[in-house]
């Protein structure tokens, strides 16, 4: 019986595709076959691992984004709080200016009306 160590290398220089289409022709003979298998579970294994890690690459990235994102709406709601606050103060002022011009009105009219 042949030993992993020295198939694997074989294996690995054929490629999974070759090694794949020998096994499907019966090619691995003498108790090569399981270890033929057991190497293609470990390569399936092997890209599994790969696309997790991929996965939880772009996972970590996407969480990244959205708390910056966070960060920036936070920010603009601070703002906006902010210019709330001040246009309701230019309000109260502009209100105050009205409620001024309209009592100059009222006493410019009065005054206009006695001298008449």
């Amino acid at each position: 019986m042949i030993a992993a160590d020295k198939l694997w290398p074989e294996l690995e220089t054929a490629g999974e595709d070759t090694v794949r289409k020998n096994l499907a022709q019966g090619s691995y003979l003498h108790g090569k076959e399981d270890l033929v298998k057991e190497w293609l579970l470990r390569k399936e294994e092997e890209r599994n691992l790969a696309a997790s890690s991929k996965r939880d690459a772009r996972e970590e990235e996407t969480l990244a984004i959205a708390k910056e994102a966070n960060i920036i709406a936070l920010e603009a709601l601070d703002t906006a709080r902010s210019s709330s606050a001040s246009a309701k103060e230019q309000a109260r002022w502009a209100m105050w200016a009205a409620i001024i011009a309209t009592i100059a009105i009222i006493i410019a009219a009065m005054a206009y009306i006695k001298n008449s």
